[in-house]
């Protein structure tokens, strides 16, 4: 389970410190791909990715959003593997389609998580200052 806010920098070569909470869970390896709903990035160990992927293919291939869903997730995606410091290289590409520059909040979200830059990372949490929209999401629940 990835819990958790955590702010890292990007060092001079441009590769990412994964948490230490973290670290147990992708030391096989993980995949990065744009996400489909923000200016971010999604990282999700290589099992959690093979189900996801699994999913996606599953779907109607003459189904045009399916067919953008596809090619959002995959033609984006990098499988990466953390050297033994933790770190991952995370490519120009991938920083570009989320704005990244230095510093890069990684946001745990249950089985995956999240890169943010801090602005758009707060900028997606402003929806929460809105005591009525959270009151709404935990009675959707039953909380």
């Amino acid at each position: 389970m990835f819990l958790g806010e955590y702010t890292h920098s990007l060092d001079s070569k441009s590769r990412l410190t994964v948490p230490a909470k973290f670290r147990d869970h992708v030391a096989t390896g993980l995949v990065v791909t744009r996400h489909p709903q923000g200016n971010c990035l999604m990282a999700m160990p290589l099992d959690q990715w093979a189900e996801v992927a699994e999913r996606v293919s599953d779907l109607a291939l003459t189904n045009p959003t399916t067919a953008l869903l596809r090619r959002m997730l995959f033609s984006s995606a990098e499988d990466l593997k953390p050297d033994k410091q933790g770190r991952i290289l995370i490519s120009q590409r991938l920083r570009e389609m989320a704005g990244i520059e230095n510093d890069v909040v990684i946001a745990g979200i249950n089985t995956y998580f999240e890169l943010w830059t801090p602005a758009e990372w707060h900028k997606s949490l402003a929806p929460l200052s809105d005591p009525a929209m959270v009151g709404e999401m935990f009675a959707a629940l039953g909380i």
